[in-house]
């Protein structure tokens, strides 16, 4: 059930004279006064919705309001310590380092939909004011680029640990069966056809002793592969879309996460 909040139906002097801590406790869908130590119930309770959310200080009062589709997706990147480095500019990210994530509050204010979810946002924006979004319109760091400093240290944020024999075994057991794409599905006739015949043309399949390091920043674990094709394999993607998103991130200069959730490095020599 989605709660929408008709903003035309509040006396705006009674929220103005209000305390906001008790206005949005009392119309929060969602309150979790430990999110630090609470970030299993949140992903329980969130990780199939769409909403805005809120973080409010608990030492000065202040408030940031966002939005996530998916909600927890979104707001699991305030737990990763490559999106607090590299987004190290933005006022709430500066907020959250200088006061640490055990002294906030984390409301869901409300469940959205995919088509209102920004009008949601604008909404709460609109009514509370927070003091965290210093620009007052919703989906604005939407278009973000990254400094030549946030794009270094992502690079070096991709490199790091490895995968232990138990985790890999784990993560291929967890690509098995349902939770497969192609699960219980069957190639036709005549796509079985133009595979072989691509296979027969192609040359030089796979990039013989390129590395390639891959890091889940959900999980913060890094694994490093022998080839882009087992590199793609893992991740349910191909050879080609590895190498032509490189070429393009390359040429941007910036190294954005593949699929929301995977930061790519090929290991070319120099």
């Amino acid at each position: 059930m989605f709660y929408i909040l008709v903003l035309n139906s509040f006396d705006s002097n009674y929220i103005l004279s209000s305390n906001i801590l008790l206005f949005i406790s009392d119309k929060s869908e969602k309150i979790y006064k430990d999110p630090l130590n609470q970030r299993n119930l949140i992903y329980k309770e969130n990780k199939e919705k769409i909403g805005v959310y809120a973080w409010y200080n608990n030492i000065n009062g202040k408030i940031y309001v966002g939005s996530g589709d998916p909600l927890y997706r979104r707001i699991s990147d305030y737990y990763q310590q490559w999106y607090i480095e590299s987004k190290a500019n933005l006022y709430i990210v500066k907020a959250i380092s200088k006061y640490n994530l055990a002294n906030y509050t984390l409301f869901i204010l409300d469940y959205s939909t995919k088509e209102n979810l920004l009008e949601c946002e604008q909404k709460w924006i609109d009514l509370i004011k927070p003091e965290y979004n210093l620009n007052p319109t919703a989906g604005n760091s939407k278009g973000y680029k990254h400094t030549e400093e946030s794009i270094e240290k992502m690079k070096n944020l991709a490199k790091g640990r490895k995968h232990s024999e138990e985790i890999k075994e784990a993560m291929s057991l967890n690509r098995k069966g349902e939770n497969n794409s192609f699960y219980n599905k069957k190639h036709s006739e005549e796509s079985l056809n133009l595979i072989k015949a691509k296979a027969l043309k192609r040359k030089n399949i796979s990039k013989p002793g390129l590395k390639v390091e891959i890091k889940d920043i959900e999980t913060n674990i890094t694994t490093t592969y022998n080839s882009i094709r087992q590199a793609a394999n893992s991740i349910n993607s191909d050879i080609k879309t590895l190498i032509r998103r490189e070429r393009s991130e390359l040429k941007k200069g910036i190294n954005t996460p593949y699929k929301g959730k995977y930061i790519i490095t090929i290991k070319r020599e120099e």
